[in-house]
């Protein structure tokens, strides 16, 4: 039996490379978005720990919980310069020496700002004792001194082209100034940190710059000879007042790590999704391939039981063929995936994060996970056909007559239609009910899995409707052929149903968000520009609105600031906003209490997330900061339009800059004065901020544009991945035609005796391709409608106000759908016009 299933496996390539295919796709993914994870995390560990080298000691304020590197940039409470002296005075001490960050903005030659793919601009202080460097090093140049002297990273002067002895215009909290450059800066074999700019300035220079005076962010801290890390910390540790930590460097670079490993949670959450639907899709494929072949086989298998095999030798005979394409499918799909996370990494430095150089990381988890993909996946979707293959009675082997054709029985009939009613009803109350994620994917679950059930009725129905052409006809015959193998048609299609309903929900989901940018600035808005940095950087310096304030062509000027905290122990963004003047740029939608008691000690809560927790004007709510800790604040009111500043939380000023060191604005919104045009405004305001090339001046219609604009780039990143589940789907519409063509060795040499041209038979062929797809287009479209508008009810709280149908887009969708299946048919139509009259005839 083990040789019987070699050698199907090897009777037909054509097959065996199209099932390979559909699995490969899946696992190159896996395994890809594996190789890539450990990759860079391996990439960071050994920046990480090289930068953290030189240093055995680092001196922090303690962050009140484990703050969100993406919403805080890393930023703790700065520590009084004071206690370098302090630590410097611990016995054990070698060298210690304080350091700072902040926001510094590199210009290039041409005026433009250095933020490719809008990494982090950071401004530093270099450290002046080469020992506590690691492996920072100078590639050229030396250290900075004085006042007007900086360096910068190695990616920035080569993008920049700065050499030794140029100026460089920085931007920094208080404005823009210009340096000289004397050092190009370089981290190991890296050229930059992820991507950012890095401008480093002398001590005493970098606390005046980057509005530190007085104060450091840590200490570094060198242990003398015959004294550990761990024992310079517990010694230094018992120095330090309430709130200052001491850890290891040792720690430090693990803590950086697990900062990379967190940031890169979602990336490859997301890619594992897109290699679940790949590979849910290929399972469909499979599971058909294998019940054509065991329908294809029954005499075969016939023969081989009433020669003795068994049931369970026949049962495994076909999951032994099914391993066998898993096992190389994923040891493909690794190899593959290698190559794909290279290819990611390639993509990346084009968009700007630079990722430290390595070798590529392959785990032993890796391997496992990709042939366990493989060999699963497969195993399972072979495991029904093959319980088919061992029913086959020894009699059959007598009987000369074709495979038979099963139909749908009332039990699975009845029984698929309640599912997918059930799925139906789940879907119109997510819908209905709103903020149900969950219940969303259930729904559209249940929803394809009362499809599946009910697909051949669906199939044998639309082959009735297509089956009413002229006797003899093009589109009867292959409506006719698709109602005999009506369950081999559903199943063909419902692998193309998979990747239209995920491709069609985030089509209307992003539609959906579109218009909800739209209505929110259009009803929440009353500002006529608003200032925004450009790229995805932590702001723009306060310096900006300051300048703004005097104006006489500018009445109202309001700040915005967002910072990562806890509320009630849940990490989430709170808003900082100017008072004055506030309902003069936006409307909030106050729902109860006032606007007017948003002061010190006040926050604003928005009316969804009030009902959530339970709370009211005048309760109180406890919200905790990185930097000061838990801060109890009552509710001054709650508010139901806060889309369009994408606020939950809003703090007045005083209470944010209390708690928040970062003095960077997201946003600035401003009112013109009575009678003054905002377009001219805008152009002056723009001439003035020459200075700031990062940031955009923008009116309404221009900050809806653009964030479509983003949408649509995010619908173009998703829907490219998803298209790998739909080209699965193909490779399974040409995989069944190929094996109908076979089957149908008989058929059509009897059709080409009759004079059916070869043309005519190709068109047959096609035709029934074209039913299939249409099948999986409609399926595909209206599940994928009616989970896109749940989907989209579900993200109310992101922002989503509007749901929206793009009835001409998915129209686009069902057509392409169509015409991909026209082009999957090409070959088995060829194929299928070329076959050998005689032997056609004389084929049993």
């Amino acid at each position: 039996m083990l040789r019987v299933s070699l050698r199907n496996l090897l009777v037909s390539k054509l097959r065996l490379l199209l099932t390979l295919a559909a699995v490969i796709v899946g696992v190159s993914f896996v395994s890809g978005t594996f190789v890539l994870s450990d990759t860079m995390l391996k990439a960071f560990d050994e920046l990480y720990t090289g930068l953290s080298s030189g240093t055995d000691v680092v001196v922090r304020s303690q962050s009140a919980y484990d703050a969100d590197i993406n919403t805080t940039g890393g930023q703790v409470r700065p520590l009084d310069a004071s206690v370098v002296d302090t630590v410097a005075g611990v016995p054990g001490v070698e060298a210690a020496e304080g350091s700072v960050f902040g926001y510094a903005l590199i210009i290039d030659a041409d005026g433009e700002p250095m933020q490719p793919g809008g990494a982090p601009t950071i401004g530093t202080s270099v450290t002046q004792d080469a020992r506590l460097a690691g492996d920072v090093t100078y590639r050229q140049g030396r250290a900075p001194w004085g006042p007007h002297e900086v360096v910068v990273d190695a990616r920035t002067a080569r993008q920049a082209g700065f050499r030794l002895g140029d100026d460089v215009d920085v931007v920094l909290v208080g404005g823009r100034r210009t340096f000289t450059l004397v050092g190009v800066l370089g981290f190991g074999e890296t050229d930059s940190l992820l991507g950012a700019t890095l401008a480093g300035f002398e001590l005493p220079t970098a606390q005046r710059v980057l509005d530190k005076r007085g104060v450091v962010d840590e200490v570094d801290v060198l242990a003398a000879d015959g004294t550990t890390a761990r024992e310079l910390r517990d010694d230094i540790a018992a120095v330090l007042p309430e709130g200052v930590e001491a850890v290891t460097g040792e720690q430090v670079a693990a803590d950086g790590t697990e900062a990379v490993r967190d940031a890169m949670g979602i990336f490859t959450t997301v890619l594992l999704v897109f290699a679940g639907v790949a590979l849910f899709v290929g399972s469909f494929v499979i599971w058909n391939t294998f019940n054509v072949l065991v329908a294809q086989r029954r005499r075969e298998v016939a023969l081989l039981r009433a020669v003795g095999a068994t049931r369970r030798q026949v049962l495994g005979g076909v999951v032994v063929e099914a391993a066998g394409i898993g096992l190389v499918a994923g040891v493909v799909g690794l190899g593959v995936g290698v190559g794909l996370a290279v290819a990611i990494r390639s993509l990346l430095g084009l968009v700007g994060i630079d990722v430290p150089s390595t070798s590529a990381s392959i785990q032993p988890r890796t391997v496992a996970v990709a042939l366990a993909v493989g060999l699963v996946v497969t195993t399972l979707a072979a495991l029904l056909p093959a319980w088919s293959a061992a029913r086959v009675s020894p009699m059959d082997a007598l009987r000369d007559v074709p495979p038979p054709t099963i139909g749908s029985g009332r039990v699975r009939h009845a029984a698929g239609w309640s599912v997918l009613a059930v799925g139906a009803a789940l879907l119109v109350a997510t819908s209905v009910s709103g903020n149900q994620r969950w219940w969303t994917v259930v729904a559209t679950l249940t929803a394809f899995a009362g499809l599946v059930f009910v697909g051949p009725s669906l199939a044998r129905g639309l082959a009735r409707l297509a089956g009413h052409g002229r006797r003899g006809g093009g589109w009867r015959m292959a409506a006719g052929n698709v109602r005999r193998s009506s369950r081999r048609a559903a199943a063909t299609a419902m692998a193309l149903t998979i990747g239209l309903t995920v491709v069609v929900a985030v089509a209307v989901t992003a539609t959906s968000l579109k218009h909800s940018v739209t209505d929110a600035v259009n009803g929440g808005n009353r500002s006529d520009l608003i200032l925004e940095p450009a790229g995805a950087g932590l702001g723009m310096p306060a310096s900006v609105a300051e300048a703004l304030r005097g104006r006489d062509d500018v009445a109202d000027v309001v700040e915005l600031r967002e910072w990562g905290a806890q509320v009630e122990g849940d990490g989430t963004l709170v808003t900082g906003l100017d008072t004055e003047g506030l309902d003069h740029v936006i409307d909030l939608g106050i729902e109860t209490g006032s606007l007017e008691d948003l002061r010190p000690g006040h926050i604003l809560v928005g009316a969804t997330r009030a009902e959530e927790l339970g709370v009211g004007t005048g309760d109180d709510l406890v919200v905790t900061f990185p930097e000061t800790g838990p801060q109890t604040m009552r509710i001054a009111g709650t508010f139901g339009k806060g889309s369009l500043i994408n606020a939950t939380y809003v703090l007045s000023m005083p209470d944010f800059e209390a708690n928040v060191t970062s003095r960077l604005d997201g946003a600035v919104l401003l009112r013109t004065a009575t009678g003054v045009d905002p377009l001219a405004t805008k152009a002056s305001i723009e001439e003035m901020l020459a200075d700031y090339p990062n940031v955009t001046v923008n009116t309404p219609e221009d900050i809806t544009r653009n964030a479509q604009d983003s949408v649509d780039q995010l619908l173009g990143i998703v829907t490219a991945l998803l298209l790998l589940a739909v080209v699965v789907a193909v490779l399974g519409i040409v995989n069944t035609l190929a094996l109908s063509v076979f089957e149908r060795t008989r058929e059509l040499g009897l059709l080409r005796a009759l004079g059916a041209t070869r043309r005519q038979v190709r068109a047959v062929i096609r035709r029934e391709a074209v039913l299939m797809s249409l099948l999986g287009a409609v399926t595909g479209v209206a599940l994928g409608a009616a989970s896109g508008v749940a989907l989209a009810r579900s993200l109310a709280d992101e922002g989503i106000t509007t749901v929206d149908v793009p009835v001409g887009t998915l129209a686009v969708y069902a057509g392409i759908a169509v015409a991909i299946g026209v082009l999957a048919a090409l070959a088995p139509a060829r194929q299928a016009s070329k076959v050998n009259l005689l032997r056609a005839l004389s084929a049993e």
